[in-house]
């Protein structure tokens, strides 16, 4: 059977062979399956990756990763991140207020973890980029304390030098020198 001819054939004739529209229907199911196989694939890698970096992020800040898995207690856990009071997961009950309060609370933990206010977008428009970054990095959860300013002096070399200024000056003692007297 040539697919193609018959193909074209039904094309031109507007009259379509059974046998032609089975192959047609069997190649496009195979084809639907494989599209998708491939994208549950993917949102499983994307779930895999999610549990994982709030589960990394949760753990940077000292509180329970399993958190993540419990309903009410992870966004109990995400206001606590931000430093706010764990309540606030209880506006839940008013969607509006919640958002608000949601997108406030994303702005305290990208400051929690000495980021920029515009991380906090980052995080709550495009989680899938921004919370796998900030488990992954090398940030470290500072809480409600502001991110402390940077020297221009590596760090060594600050502490050395408030070493030598607490250090008292001693002065060397005197050496006493003894002369030995040798018989000839």
């Amino acid at each position: 059977m040539n697919f193609s001819f018959e193909l074209q054939w039904a094309a031109l004739t507007g009259s379509v062979n059974p046998e032609t529209m089975m192959w047609m229907s069997t190649i496009l199911w195979a084809f639907f399956g494989w599209v998708t196989i491939i994208r549950m694939l993917v949102l499983l890698t994307i779930v895999v990756l999610m549990l994982m970096s709030r589960w990394r992020v949760f753990s940077k800040a000292w509180l329970p990763g399993w958190g993540i898995f419990i309903p009410f207690y992870n966004r109990y856990l995400m206001f606590k991140l931000g430093g706010r009071s764990g309540r606030n997961f209880l506006w839940m009950i008013f969607p509006p207020v919640f958002v608000i309060l949601m997108v406030i609370n994303y702005f305290k933990i990208a400051k929690a973890f000495g980021k920029h206010w515009t991380y906090g977008l980052g995080i709550r428009f495009i989680k899938i980029v921004f919370i796998p970054m900030l488990a992954f990095d090398k940030s470290k959860y500072l809480g409600k304390k502001t991110p402390a300013k940077t020297t221009t002096l590596p760090a060594k070399k600050v502490v050395i030098k408030k070493i030598i200024k607490k250090a008292p000056a001693k002065k060397a003692p005197a050496k006493k020198v003894k002369t030995l007297i040798t018989k000839k």
